[in-house]
């Protein structure tokens, strides 16, 4: 019986873990200031995304059901970057589109900053 509890509260801790939200959180202290993050639904092939700004910059993370899907959407990630300074990164499962279309970031150290949190969050 205690084997099972065991295997129920890993299970329930599992599908508890959200990946934007360890992102979003990992940016508030590491002092980013994220914005409001809102559910943009289906923005990417498969993922689950939210949408904001995080230190000026405007950012989409999505979660996916798996690392191979993550990678597969990351082509897209470019599309939403357009023109605009930025990146489409995977780390695992989560996906991050990063843009700067104000340019507000000309030296690039505020966006090296968010995908580096990004990934020491999502590894």
């Amino acid at each position: 019986m205690r084997h099972k509890l065991s295997c129920l509260g890993l299970l329930l801790l599992a599908a508890c873990s959200n990946g934007s939200k360890d992102v979003i959180d990992a940016w508030k202290k590491a002092g980013h200031t994220p914005g409001e993050f809102k559910d943009v639904g289906e923005k990417l092939p498969g993922g689950k995304c939210v949408a904001g700004k995080v230190a000026g910059l405007d950012a989409t993370v999505c979660d996916f059901e798996g690392a191979e899907q993550a990678r597969k959407a990351e082509d897209a990630g470019w599309e939403l970057v357009g023109s605009a300074v930025g990146s489409s990164v995977v780390s695992g499962k989560v996906l991050l589109v990063v843009a700067d279309p104000r340019k507000e970031d000309p030296s690039g150290r505020r966006i090296n900053d968010v995908i580096q949190t990004f990934k020491q969050t999502t590894r």
